[in-house]
């Protein structure tokens, strides 16, 4: 995952059909989700609510603010 912004908090995006995405939030709110990291894709809503319920459903899963990003999970077809 790419590093958030300072001050944001990281979390990952747990979606319904099995998709995983990495994002932040920052201190005024705004949530960013990471969809395609190397062509630099995101997302983002004015809460993470409004992001979550953009991407029809999901839950959250907040990233420990002093431990370096786990590797995401891999994915349904993902050949790495």
């Amino acid at each position: 995952m790419t590093d958030p912004p300072a001050p944001a908090r990281a979390f990952r995006l747990h979606l319904p059909h099995g998709q995983v995405y990495d994002g932040w939030i920052t201190s005024d709110g705004q949530a960013v989700a990471i969809e395609d990291q190397e062509h630099g894709l995101t997302a983002s809503a004015p809460t993470v609510e409004d992001l979550v319920r953009g991407y029809g459903g999901g839950h959250i899963q907040w990233l420990p603010p002093t431990q370096p990003h786990p590797a995401p999970p891999a994915q349904q077809g993902d050949t790495r």
